[in-house]
């Protein structure tokens, strides 16, 4: 049977197994240092699990890490939370993190390892939305339509090109190809901080915070 097809069936049956994953990024940029609070959670018919860090936004690295298991397949899986212990300390960073899993295989746990996969791939992006939320202005913003009189695919277009000054973002993907560039637009956005840019003076002011008398 063709995948349409079954496309179209699977409306009527029921699903034999279910996994859903679950990430949300608190900012406290008002606490010293400012932080950031993630819980990612796995739930299934076996798993009830979040997994919690906190994040040091000054130099990020991770101040703290905890795991609540709600349910579990096995009575032995908790005693893996405090493996990872390790992590305190390191820099919250996807290459690093995944480099860093457990030497000894048997004193971690498969679906911690994907909680801080998970946890650990969406923070850069988390944090550029936190970010632009804080410094992209808002009348050109098209989360923001309550501010100015520019309408939506303007700002969508506004807000497109100034994602596509950072080198990381650019040709990253069809909506952020190169083709879809135009000269109006890359000079509109030309006078404002690039993602980059905007994390740069993000520690650059918090590392003078943290060295102020």
């Amino acid at each position: 049977m063709a995948l349409s097809q079954l496309k179209q069936k699977i409306r009527f049956k029921d699903c034999g197994f279910q996994r859903r994953y679950e990430s949300r990024y608190y900012w406290f940029p008002e606490e010293s240092p400012p932080s950031c609070l993630i819980e990612v959670s796995q739930r299934d018919s076996y798993h009830d699990m979040s997994l919690y860090m906190l994040i040091n936004l000054s130099n990020m690295k991770i101040i703290d890490i905890d795991v609540e298991e709600d349910r579990v397949p096995y009575e032995t899986c908790p005693n893996a939370i405090k493996t990872y212990s390790y992590l305190i300390g390191e820099e919250m960073s996807y290459g690093k993190i995944m480099r860093k899993f457990p030497e000894d295989r048997t004193a971690g746990c498969l679906h911690i390892n994907e909680l801080l996969q998970n946890a650990a791939q969406s923070f850069s992006s988390a944090y550029a939305f936190f970010l632009k939320e804080r410094n992209f202005p808002p009348e050109l913003d098209e989360y923001r339509m309550y501010a100015g009189t520019l309408d939506a695919k303007s700002r969508r277009e506004i807000g497109r090109h100034w994602w596509m000054k950072d080198k990381g973002v650019r040709n990253s993907c069809h909506s952020f190809s190169s083709q879809h560039e135009t000269p109006e637009l890359k000079e509109q956005v030309k006078p404002l901080d690039s993602i980059t840019a905007m994390m740069v003076k993000e520690f650059r002011g918090s590392r003078k915070d943290r060295e102020s008398p």
